[in-house]
């Protein structure tokens, strides 16, 4: 599995190429960029945030949540106020921002954030060659998944925060070759699958496998495509709507570029939207009206888009400050605003913001 990530990493990089640090300049104000389209009106701002933090959930009081460095953070950007919950290796907020998985040198551990409790779940942060890693909270924040990876493979195991039970989940019909959890919907489990063996048969050894595609999984690990790529095509996920209906997703096909489209659940097609730049992330809002891209220019700068899904047009772009894509999209419920974090060359986080009118 490492050797995967590393492998994808590369490939990325390869694709869009290496983005270009920008200096810091902290004592300029928030950057405004230029709307591209009047049917809907974007605004993106940007402000320094704290040394090595990257957001990652928002919380119903709007503050931030995030790793600085080995720090557990919450911050909070109209009243400057932090509040430090410790040190881990990585950190992942409950939807409803109540519990706190993390892990550290002693394990997995759930801390209620209103009492302070501290539940040991997990002892070992590995088991022989893995290593143990966090996964997703279910919708109503009652159950956990994480993983031991090791190379090739990863076994699950869901915690019941309730009644402090572990269960192993394990798939059904398809091995987990180079599996790895994205996302838990009201309608199950989605995961990325590699496949070990090509369409027409051949096994033969490759780093990444021979594709990619998303499944969508039960309780019981049953497991129903999502995609059905061709070999050498490679899924990047980029959300599902709060219905359940569409999913955003870029695929890597072996050329120079990362296209972005959209599928609907239960059609295999992916429907290309109309974007000429390198897409090495995305992030779709909860309503499905519409999508942050973002994209690598030829000299290797990453932009900030959003794009109307509706008009399927863009309507805003932003060259970004930072290096690195942001890897956290956070969006309001009503799906008109969100914000998303990236580090300068000096280690400093920069906040964006995204305005949707």
């Amino acid at each position: 599995m490492k050797k995967f990530l590393l492998v994808l990493m590369v490939i990325l990089l390869f694709t869009s190429g290496c983005a270009i640090k920008n200096p810091n300049n902290t004592s300029s104000p928030p950057k405004a960029s230029t709307p591209l389209n009047k049917a809907h009106t974007a605004e993106i701002t940007e402000m320094n945030t704290l040394k090595y933090f990257v957001p990652s959930t928002v919380t119903p009081d709007g503050s931030l949540f995030g790793m600085a460095g080995n720090n557990l953070t919450l911050w909070n950007p109209k009243t400057g106020e932090i509040k430090a919950m410790g040190s881990a290796w990585s950190g992942m907020l409950s939807p409803d921002a109540t519990k706190l998985a993390y892990t550290n040198e002693q394990g997995l551990h759930i801390l209620d954030v209103d009492t302070g409790l501290v539940t040991s779940v997990v002892q070992n942060p590995s088991q022989g060659n893995s290593s143990l890693a966090l996964g997703l909270w279910s919708p109503n924040s009652g159950k956990f998944m994480y993983m031991f990876v090791w190379e090739w493979s990863s076994d699950y195991f869901i915690y019941n925060v309730e009644s402090g039970e572990k269960t192993a989940y394990e798939f059904h019909d398809i091995p987990k070759f180079l599996s790895s959890p994205v996302d838990w919907l009201d309608s199950g489990l989605l995961f990325i699958v590699h496949a070990n063996k090509s369409k027409s048969g051949e096994q033969e050894y490759r780093e990444n496998g021979y594709r990619s595609d998303l499944m969508l999984a039960d309780m019981d690990g049953n497991i129903t495509p999502v995609t059905s790529l061709d070999d050498g095509q490679f899924i990047l996920y980029g959300g599902t709507t709060s219905n359940n209906r569409n999913i955003l997703m870029s695929v890597w096909g072996g050329g120079s570029k990362t296209s972005v489209g959209l599928l609907k659940i239960g059609e295999e097609k992916i429907d290309p939207l109309p974007v000429q730049e390198n897409t090495v992330e995305s992030s779709i809002s909860p309503d499905g009206k519409f999508a942050m891209l973002i994209t690598s220019a030829k000299d290797g700068r990453l932009s900030a888009q959003v794009f109307d899904l509706v008009s399927r047009t863009v309507i805003c772009k932003k060259e970004l400050t930072g290096y690195g894509p942001p890897g956290y999209f956070m969006w309001s419920k009503d799906g008109r605003a969100v914000y998303f974090g990236q580090l300068d060359d000096n280690d400093n986080g920069i906040l964006y913001t995204v305005n949707i009118n």
